[in-house]
């Protein structure tokens, strides 16, 4: 509905031949205030998961159109969003995250994560800060520093055992890999695009690792190829192939007996559909557990969780839409009979611990580097605490 009304706005006020048929074709429609607030409104009750482009004969992408659209508002009548605007892009520009983390905050966040990881674990980890030539600069999506600790010390957990040359960046946004502006415009998203890529010149890594974060690897490894051009067109990388390369380098040994119990795997649509990467996470957990059961459709076919495309961070007000809109997902995970579902997007864990809240499904959702660290076998070079 919103692309055709859309569609025909345009036919009429942009490209018009005029004429009675062309009338009768598109039908009449008034560019008056209740239709732009109508068709504001529908902009933002859609995930753009771009399932329809896919599955189209005539590959209609209302997805696409939906972000024109947004694009439109915001650009050029300053309509967006609160929560994405000014609660998200703006404060991730001026104080350096969109959770508004500042520098000093996040460093002590991720201190106490370290210590945190030590006392659960007993493997002694410091994350390095700033650290010039480095392999590569691992942008986390900031929520997991501040609401789930477990993800970005498994991170840490591994890149330490693995011995890799790793960092995070204290820099004004570049610890924070949302770009809440890839929802919904072009040049506040780029401002945060070149902010990350300014990041990583500066400390002169060789690559830039996006973390299990579906908004950030469409905003970085694909997107941001308009932007990033010169000497900021650095590597970058998803956390997938990272970890891929971790499990399978041989310089950890893993014990999938640890993780006996049925895990299925959640495609998000930024990650498989946008970008492209599908089978690195299965080879991952076809090492570390013994029961990896698939979904059905999966890769690119995937279902939508239906937290996507903004939604998630927008508030209560959007939460029935979310879980109606989840259903689907819902159905589909309780068909496994897992009761752990790895999701490597920040978005679609929070969406996927709702929709089994909401409907009653007994199941977990845990980053992809955590059940990878369950099965690690502890490196004799790695320093433990005795008392754990």
């Amino acid at each position: 509905y919103r692309s055709e009304v859309f569609r025909r706005l345009y036919k009429k006020h942009v490209k018009s031949k005029g004429g009675l048929l062309q009338a009768w074709r598109d039908g009449e429609i008034e560019l008056n205030w209740t239709t732009v607030s109508r068709l504001l409104e529908l902009a933002y009750r859609c995930t753009m998961c771009r399932r329809c482009a896919q599955s189209c004969p005539i590959g209609v992408d209302n997805g696409l159109v939906t972000h024109e659209l947004r694009k439109v508002f915001s650009q050029e009548l300053g309509l967006s969003a609160k929560e994405l605007h000014d609660s998200g892009s703006v404060l991730q520009l001026n104080v350096g995250s969109s959770t508004g983390m500042s520098p000093l905050v996040v460093k002590d966040n991720i201190e106490f994560i370290d210590e945190d990881t030590a006392e659960r674990t007993g493997i002694e980890i410091e994350t390095p800060w700033d650290k010039e030539g480095a392999d590569f600069l691992l942008i986390h999506n900031a929520g997991e520093i501040m609401a789930w600790p477990e993800n970005p010390g498994a991170f840490a957990v591994l890149m330490n055992a693995a011995g890799l040359s790793w960092t995070l960046s204290s820099d004004l946004a570049a610890y924070d890999g949302i770009n809440y502006c890839v929802w919904y415009d072009d040049v506040q998203f780029a401002r945060v695009a070149v902010r990350h890529a300014q990041a990583a010149k500066k400390l002169g890594v060789k690559k830039i690792v996006l973390g299990e974060c579906g908004h950030a690897h469409k905003a970085l490894t694909v997107i941001a190829d308009k932007v990033l051009t010169g000497d900021l067109n650095i590597p970058r990388e998803s956390s997938m192939v990272t970890l891929r390369e971790i499990v399978r380098s041989g310089k950890i040994e893993f014990d999938k007996s640890r993780n006996d119990f049925p895990v299925t795997l959640h495609d998000p649509c930024n990650l498989v559909r946008w970008g492209g990467v599908s089978e690195p996470q299965r080879r991952i957990l076809r090492k570390v557990v013994t029961d990896f059961v698939e979904m059905t459709p999966n890769r690119e076919d995937n279902i939508c969780c239906g937290g996507g495309g903004g939604i998630m961070p927008m508030g209560p007000d959007y939460k029935p839409f979310r879980m109606a809109s989840g259903k689907l997902k819902a159905d589909q995970i309780r068909e496994t009979g897992a009761k752990i579902v790895i999701t490597p997007c920040h978005n679609c864990f929070d969406q996927v611990n709702d929709l089994s809240e909401a409907y009653d499904l007994g199941v977990t959702a845990i980053s992809l580097k955590e059940i990878i660290v369950e099965s690690m076998i502890v490196p004799d070079h790695i320093k433990l605490n005795s008392d754990k």
